[in-house]
C-alpha cells in the first residue's frame, strides 16, 4: 500500500512516505515516523513529533483517500480542527500558546468540528479528505499511534460480525464524526504487542494482523459502551516509570524463559514490589507474574509446532522446570495437553 501524505508547516508543503519508516529535520524541528506496519489494509503507525518553535501544521486533504483512522492519544493532551467544508481554509491565529485556535473562511461555522483530546484517549475518525490542523508547542514531544483502514474495508469488518439492520446505526455512530474514549490498558498492551511483533520472524505477519483486528475491536467496543467523562479514569505512570517497565514488557517478549523474581526485577528498575506490579497493571491490564507464564506458553508452543522437539525440552526452553504445571498450564491456556497440540 503506497501512501503519501502532504502536510503544509510554515507554508511549506512536506511529503511524508507512510509505507516505511521515515524522519524528516528542518528548520522546525522533526517528524519521526516509526515502526510501521501493514497487513493487508490496515496500517499501522507509530509518530513522534517534536519542534524548536511553536508551528503551525495543517493537512489540507487525504489526497483523495477515503479512510478510517483510530488515533491514540499518549503523551500531550492536545487540541486539533477538523474542517468537513471543502471550502474553508485553516490558518494559524498569532499569540497562540500551544493546541490552537484557528482563524477560517467560508462557511465555516456548520463544517468544522474541534476536537479536544487528553493524554491517554482514542478517537475514531473517517477523513474523507478533509482538513485537518495543530500547532505543536515548542520543545514538547507529541507521542501518537495510529490505524488506517479504507472506509470500504472498515464497513466490509462491521458487516462480518453484524446484522444488516445494525449497520447503519453503526455506520452513524462510528463514521459521521469524531468519537473518542480512554486507552484502556488492554489498548496499551495490544499496541506494546504490536510493536515487538517481530520477534515473531516469518509469523509476524499473521500475528500483526490479528492483532490489529483485535485493537480495532477494543477501540469501537469502548467507544459504544462507554463516555469519555464516565470513565474512571486510572492515573497513568510517569514517563520514566512507564519507559522502564516497557522496557522490561520487550525484555520478557523476547525473552520469556529468563528469570523474572519480582524483587530481582522492581531492584533492577529502582522500584518497589507494590510499585513495580501497580505499574505494570495499570499499563498492561495484567500481573507480571501472569504476563511471563502467558509469554512463556505461547513460547513453548511455538517451539512444539515449529521444532521435532520433546515436550520436556520445549518446557525447559520456555522458563517450566515443573512439567505438571507446564501440562496443567497448558491445557488451561489451549484447550489440549502438550503432547497433543
Amino acid at each position: 500500500m503506497s501512501i503519501n501524505k502532504n502536510v503544509v508547516i510554515k507554508g511549506k508543503t512536506i511529503e511524508l512516505r507512510l509505507d516505511k519508516n521515515s524522519s524528516i529535520s528542518n528548520s522546525y524541528g522533526k517528524i519521526d515516523l516509526k515502526k510501521v506496519k501493514e497487513r493487508e489494509n490496515i496500517i499501522y503507525h507509530s509518530w513522534n513529533v517534536q519542534v524548536e518553535t511553536t508551528t503551525f501544521a495543517q493537512e489540507k486533504d487525504n489526497c483523495g483517500r477515503d479512510e478510517v483512522q483510530i488515533m491514540f492519544n499518549l503523551n500531550q493532551d492536545i487540541n486539533w480542527f477538523v474542517n468537513k467544508n471543502e471550502s474553508s481554509e485553516i490558518c494559524e491565529e498569532k499569540g497562540n500558546s500551544g493546541n490552537f485556535d484557528p482563524c477560517y473562511t467560508g462557511s465555516f461555522n456548520t463544517g468544522t468540528e474541534r476536537v479536544e483530546m487528553a493524554k491517554g484517549e482514542v478517537c475514531v475518525f473517517r477523513n474523507n479528505n478533509y482538513s485537518t490542523a495543530m500547532n505543536y508547542e515548542a520543545g514538547i514531544n507529541f507521542n501518537f499511534k495510529s490505524l488506517q483502514m479504507p472506509t470500504p474495508y472498515f464497513r466490509d469488518l462491521l458487516s462480518k460480525y453484524f446484522s444488516n439492520q445494525n449497520i447503519s446505526e453503526l455506520e452513524e455512530h462510528f463514521l459521521t464524526h469524531v468519537t473518542k474514549t480512554v486507552i484502556t490498558p488492554e489498548m496499551y498492551r495490544v499496541l506494546s504487542e504490536i510493536d515487538t511483533a517481530d520477534r515473531f520472524k516469518e509469523y509476524e505477519g499473521v500475528y500483526t494482523e490479528g492483532k490489529m483486528i483485535e485493537l480495532t475491536a477494543l477501540v469501537l467496543y469502548g467507544i459504544a459502551y462507554h463516555k469519555t467523562d464516565e470513565i474512571k479514569r486510572v492515573p497513568q505512570p510517569n514517563k520514566s516509570d512507564a519507559e522502564r517497565v516497557e522496557s522490561l514488557r520487550e525484555k520478557i517478549q523476547r525473552n520469556p524463559a529468563l528469570e523474572y523474581d519480582a524483587q530481582t526485577v522492581a531492584d533492577e528498575l529502582g522500584m518497589s514490589i507494590s510499585k513495580l506490579n501497580r505499574v505494570f497493571r495499570t499499563m498492561y491490564a495484567t500481573s507480571l507474574h501472569s504476563y511471563v507464564q502467558e509469554k512463556r506458553l505461547e513460547c513453548a508452543a511455538k517451539l512444539l509446532q515449529e521444532n521435532n522437539i520433546a515436550i520436556s525440552e520445549a518446557a525447559q526452553k520456555s522458563g517450566y522446570s515443573n512439567m505438571s504445571h507446564f501440562s496443567k498450564s497448558f491445557l488451561k491456556k489451549y484447550g489440549v495437553l502438550p503432547k497433543d497440540f
